[in-house]
This record gives structure tokens, C-alpha cells and sequence, in this order.
């Protein structure tokens, strides 16, 4: 059975519900209280690999894989088509068009309030953006977190950002980094300087926010995320795009790509010319 284009595509009611989102929340915000601008440290260790062993962090995607791999499954390529991939700016241009299943999810829930919208949005992120990464980390996988739930989670991240009020800036996100640094994550993992630049406007004025609550906790877990939204800028002001995705996306590296990587971040990326320590590519 040929694939459902993205428009006209209908998520299975069996899964995509509002208590399944409340699962994806209270799955990857475990530990965190829930008036809290930050993450305690066990809490960093799940999500960014810190001192955890490879059985650990196995153990930690086995477990994405058994609640959340069945709904990713669902709106996989075979099943959800997108348009072919043409540019950054056509797929902006069309956003909504792109991200229509999870966006009508997100409006539907604005009709109980703007909190539920918020939320719905959240999940939805964490899906489609870090799931994918969890799930899908051998090289020849790699494609389709990069071409499929990357372009979905993006594309909603924009949509959400014209809606009105925005779920992107919504009260409960305001001054918290450790909730808000995901929602604009999605806009770091397309390879466009302009969208980064987007990312990068949100993180100031949370940073504003979090300064005006004389938070100093809060500004410095924001600190890590900016020095991450850097490292992650600077490859791409260079050469246009991420070098440690070439080898699994089948392109050839520039010469200068290829001195690059012999001591760049591969954000945990599996490359069969360098093994590093690296921290996930969340």
C-alpha cells in the first residue's frame, strides 16, 4: 500500500491521543519537579549520556524504543509520504502543509485551553525530535530521522510559532529552560544558518526571561545550550552543512571536511573513519 501523503494523512487515534502525549512528557521530564526551571543531574545524565555506561545508555534507548518506537513507526516514510525535499525555504514556506497532522493535534487541543495546546506541541517535539535519535543511531537509520522526523519536527516547530497565542512561548515555558531548550531543538538540527539564527533569537529572550527571575540556576543550564546551538552554528557557517552527517547520508566530504572531522564533534554520529567519546546529538 503506497504511502498516505503528509496532507491528507490521518495519525491512528489508537495511539496519538492525549494520553499518549501526557506519556511522552512524564517519560522524558522524569525526575524533574514540576515548578522546576532546570534538570537535576540524573535527570541530564538519561538525556545527554553523562557518565553512563553503553549498557546504560542501551538500557535507556531500548526503552524509547518499546513505549514510542510503535508511533514512530506510524508515520514512518512508508506510511507518510512528504514531498521530495527541494530546499530549507520551500520547506518553510509550506509548514504547515508539512507538519498538517500533528498541527491540526495542536489546534484541536486549543479548543480546552492554551495550557493543552502547549503541552500537545511539547510532546509532539520530543517525538518527532528525540525519539528518532534514541531509536534510529546506526549509520544506515540515520536517514530517516534526518530526511523524515527531522523535516516534520521542524516544520511543526514553525508552523506552532505563527499560531496565535504562540504554544512556542506559552507562560509555562517562560524562564525554564530545561522544557524550552527542547522545543526549539528541532530548529538546530536542520542544516540552515537562518533557522539556527531563529533558534539562537529564542534562546536570547529566554535568557532575558531567566536573567528578569534573577535565576541563576536556569542561566546556567542556558549557558550549555548556547555554547551547543555554537558548536552546532559553526561547521555550517563553514561548510554549509554537517560534515559528520555526510557518511551516513551518502555524501563525499570536501578535503577540508575531511580535516575537519579528524577532531571535530560527531555528536555521537557513528563515523567508520574516527571512534570519540561524544555527547548525543539530542
Amino acid at each position: 500500500m503506497a504511502a498516505t501523503p503528509v496532507q491528507s494523512f490521518q495519525l491512528d487515534r489508537n495511539i496519538f491521543n492525549q494520553s499518549f502525549y501526557a506519556d511522552v512528557r512524564n517519560f522524558w521530564f522524569e525526575g524533574i519537579p514540576s515548578n522546576a526551571s532546570t534538570a537535576p543531574f540524573p535527570v541530564l545524565q538519561k538525556w545527554w549520556g553523562i557518565n553512563r555506561t553503553d549498557e546504560e545508555k542501551k538500557a535507556f534507548d531500548d526503552e524509547c524504543r518499546a513505549k514510542f518506537g510503535g508511533a514512530l513507526e506510524s508515520i514512518g516514510p512508508s506510511k507518510l509520504a512528504l514531498p521530495a525535499f527541494k530546499s530549507y525555504e520551500e520547506d518553510i514556506e509550506h509548514s504547515d502543509e508539512l507538519s498538517a497532522p500533528f498541527l491540526g493535534d495542536v489546534k484541536e487541543a486549543k479548543k480546552d485551553d492554551d495550557r493543552t495546546a502547549a503541552d500537545t506541541m511539547l510532546s509532539m517535539i520530543i517525538l518527532l525530535d528525540q525519539m528518532p535519535r534514541q531509536i534510529y543511531r546506526e549509520p544506515e537509520e540515520l536517514s530517516l530521522v534526518y530526511n523524515h522526523y527531522d523535516r516534520l519536527a521542524s516544520s511543526l516547530v514553525r508552523s506552532c510559532m505563527s499560531l496565535n497565542p504562540s504554544p512556542v512561548d506559552h507562560q509555562a515555558w517562560k524562564g525554564r529552560p530545561a522544557y524550552k531548550t527542547w522545543i526549539v531543538m528541532p530548529l538546530v538540527h536542520t542544516e540552515h544558518i537562518p533557522t539556527h539564527l531563529l533558534q539562537r533569537e529564542k534562546l536570547a529572550e529566554l535568557r532575558k526571561e531567566c536573567e528578569a527571575a534573577k535565576d541563576e540556576a536556569a542561566l546556567g543550564y542556558l549557558e550549555r545550550a548556547e555554547q551547543a546551538s555554537v558548536e552546532h552554528l559553526d561547521p555550517l557557517k563553514r561548510f554549509g552543512r554537517y560534515p559528520h552527517r555526510n557518511e551516513c547520508l551518502g555524501r563525499k566530504n570536501s578535503p577540508e571536511e575531511d580535516e575537519f572531522m579528524k577532531t571535530a564533534q560527531t555528536f555521537d554520529v557513528k563515523q567508520s573513519k574516527k571512534t570519540s567519546e561524544q555527547k548525543d546529538e539530542l
